[in-house]
């Protein structure tokens, strides 16, 4: 779901700009972190909320197109991903028919949002400052890292608990991320043909599906199969325009490539270094020069008259 990575890239921005701040006390280090995830919470919050209203605008203008129904789907989450799979229509995965990708897609993207509050309620519970220890570098600063060891027996298992989220958040992203790809193909070569692996990319990866699914709105739905074969056609004869024979040897091309004006090939392959110098006799004169030249009906003894 958009709304986790828009965490991320509001955290990303809130750390990069007080990169550098120091602090006085554990206290105070650990508040900031607190602070730092709750504003980004509500930052990505309200940027879920855009981004899920501009895609309900987008698929529910599609829907109208094609006849679909129950466009209210397309503004609630998770079902908004269910109903991206029937804009989709048929999807194939390794040549073969998949169906229902777009319930797939949506059973996945509930999972991952279940493990993501889990660990977000984690992260909650251990931002207690009995929780960290302080750690002094060679260079005199002072850093603070939550120790697992100073949480009570009581409280150990929100330790563990937090591995074993981490690495289930991690497998059910990777899958989430599979099974939008799938469908986000689909559904692109569907209503943007011309580049559907990029668009899937700033869907399925990007948190940005709801701004790039209102920007194609209004594209009529293809036959990605027939819009592939007819751009092919569109450069067979562009290319047959450009050279109407197709290749050497004809109309004015010699075999070797080289062109001539008459039309006529040209059968000298070193054609592209010029004319050969005029024959001399065997005392470097040019035959055609006044002086020292051969009888019309004389050999050319130079073995290298090209130099």
């Amino acid at each position: 779901m958009e709304f986790f990575g828009l965490i991320n890239v509001v955290q990303f921005f809130l750390e990069y700009f007080s990169f550098g701040s120091s602090f006085s006390s554990l206290e105070e280090r650990v508040n900031y972190v607190i602070n730092t995830q709750t504003i980004s919470l509500y930052v990505a919050a309200g940027l879920y909320v855009v981004c899920l209203v501009f895609g309900g605008i987008g698929m529910t203008v599609m829907a109208k197109k094609v006849g679909m129904k129950h466009s209210w789907l397309a503004f609630l989450p998770f079902a908004n991903t269910w109903y991206a799979g029937k804009l989709a229509g048929e999807t194939q995965l390794f040549g073969q028919k998949m169906k229902r990708v777009g319930l797939y897609a949506a059973l996945a993207e509930f999972f991952f949002v279940a493990l993501s509050v889990f660990g977000l309620v984690l992260l909650y519970a251990r931002m207690n400052p009995a929780y960290f220890s302080e750690m002094t570098y060679s260079d005199g600063s002072v850093y603070y890292v939550f120790d697992s060891s100073l949480v009570p027996l009581a409280s150990r298992w929100i330790v563990t608990a937090d591995i074993v989220c981490n690495v289930l958040e991690m497998i059910a992203d990777l899958f989430l991320i599979f099974f939008l790809c799938v469908l986000f193909y689909a559904f692109f070569r569907k209503y943007y043909a011309r580049g559907p692996f990029l668009m899937t990319f700033m869907c399925a990866v990007l948190p940005l599906r709801g701004f790039v699914i209102f920007a194609v709105r209004n594209n009529t739905p293809v036959d990605y199969n027939a819009y592939m074969r007819k751009k092919m056609e569109q450069y067979a004869r562009a290319r047959q325009q450009a050279d109407p024979y197709g290749g050497y040897g004809q109309g004015g091309y010699d075999a070797y490539g080289n062109q001539t004006n008459s039309g006529a090939g040209n059968d000298d392959p070193f054609s592209d270094f010029g004319d050969a110098p005029a024959p001399s006799d065997g005392g470097g004169q040019d035959a055609s020069s006044g002086g020292g030249q051969t009888n019309g009906g004389g050999k050319d003894n130079d073995p290298f008259p090209d130099f």
